[in-house]
């Protein structure tokens, strides 16, 4: 899912952009959540706690707080650093204002299909392609309405607790919700093993292993399930053999 911010005090124009990317949505073949917002107060009270979009679409001129001071704030916090800022109005005299807000594009006003996908189709382009280099180096986690992406290097092992995962990494544990199937289908490196129905290992940081067992760098100890011994050992010697080839 691509989340996408619009910020716009003119609700045909926030009308007419939701229905173009309902549109596009059809296109990349990826679901697009929009949301809302038709001043710049009530977008900054939405990233107030980080920023939970992909792309936002802002209106220079409104009232009260402009497109111009919601893209400082919106900076401010070097989190969103990765997310596309693209401004709309019906003037361009505001480009060296917009220089420390680095956006990603501007679309004049009044906009029709063709020109408004000319600028949304490579910004759309870019968070897929980011996302998917970012499935090979990192786990993308949902924590508090915002997206984390933890290093899989980092990653030591994973424990169900309920409704929730605990990641535990060298330096840190996560909680958050989600299940320990839904994480097993996102790390795609050999590196990692279901070791039992409720962990999920990191080979790199197993001392020992044994039939009811596995031992961490930490001396933590993990249990094997007893139907998965067989295929977990002969994982694991598959992986230190590959590390010495």
């Amino acid at each position: 899912m691509i989340r996408i911010a619009v910020c716009d005090d003119d609700f045909q124009t926030t009308e007419q952009i939701e229905l173009l990317l309902l549109m596009l949505q059809k296109n990349i073949l990826e679901k697009i959540e929009v949301a809302i917002y038709y001043s710049g107060e009530s977008f900054a009270k939405a990233i107030q706690d980080g920023c939970p979009f992909d792309i936002v679409l802002m209106d220079i001129e409104m009232k009260g707080m402009d497109g111009i001071q919601a893209g400082h704030l919106l900076r401010s916090n070097v989190d969103n650093d990765s997310v596309q800022m693209i401004y709309i109005s019906s003037h361009e005299q505001y480009h060296v204002q917009l220089f420390d807000v680095q956006p990603s594009g501007f679309i004049r006003k009044p906009f029709d299909q063709e020109s408004f996908q000319c600028k949304l189709i490579p910004a759309l382009q870019r968070v897929l392609a980011k996302r998917q280099q970012a499935k090979l180096n990192f786990l993308p986690i949902q924590k508090q309405g915002r997206e984390l992406l933890i290093p899989v290097r980092d990653i030591v092992y994973l424990e169900s607790r309920a409704r929730k995962v605990l990641l535990v990494t060298r330096s840190e544990q996560i909680e958050y919700y989600s299940t320990l199937n839904e994480e097993e289908q996102k790390l795609h490196t050999g590196r990692f093993v279901r070791i039992h129905q409720s962990y999920i290992v990191n080979f790199y940081f197993v001392k020992e292993i044994s039939y009811k067992k596995v031992v961490l760098v930490t001396n933590k100890e993990l249990p094997i399930s007893e139907k998965k011994s067989a295929s977990v050992k002969k994982s694991y010697i598959k992986f230190r053999g590959d590390l010495l080839a």
